[in-house]
């Protein structure tokens, strides 16, 4: 079930960006969150294939962050592909992804990701321990 506050969540990032077409919210054990269509207005209940595939997305970002020291944090990874393209975004207590229309500039990409990253700490901390303490 996912929480009013991850919901919450969830809307905010769909707002900074008409061109954002989906949402994975992942905790850092790998666990799916959230899966959701900006053209849907309730969160979808992700495949056998997508959960595998956020967990193999959480499982990256642990193994990036070994690296923070070295050549500091990652603060996101964006992946053009030919039918669309993808973007990771670390926060606390959460990675975000995200698929993009595929007409998004890279500094678009850029500015979505900046705008995740300066997503009030109020609201983040809300969906997280909204998981916690259920």
């Amino acid at each position: 079930m996912v929480t009013d506050e991850v919901k919450k969540l969830a809307e905010h990032i769909f707002q900074i960006h008409s061109g954002i077409e989906h949402l994975g919210l992942i905790d850092l054990e790998g666990h799916v969150v959230l899966d959701q269509s900006s053209k849907a207005s309730v969160p979808n209940e992700p495949d056998t294939n997508r959960v595998l595939f956020y967990s193999q997305v959480s499982s990256r970002r642990s193994r990036r962050e070994h690296f923070d020291d070295v050549y500091g944090k990652t603060t996101y990874i964006h992946i053009m592909r030919e039918k669309m393209q993808q973007l990771m975004i670390y926060i606390p207590m959460f990675t975000v992804y995200l698929t993009l229309d595929h007409a998004i500039n890279q500094d678009e990409v850029a500015i979505i990701a900046q705008s995740v990253h300066n997503t009030d700490s109020e609201i983040i901390d809300r969906a997280a321990k909204s998981l916690f303490y259920k």
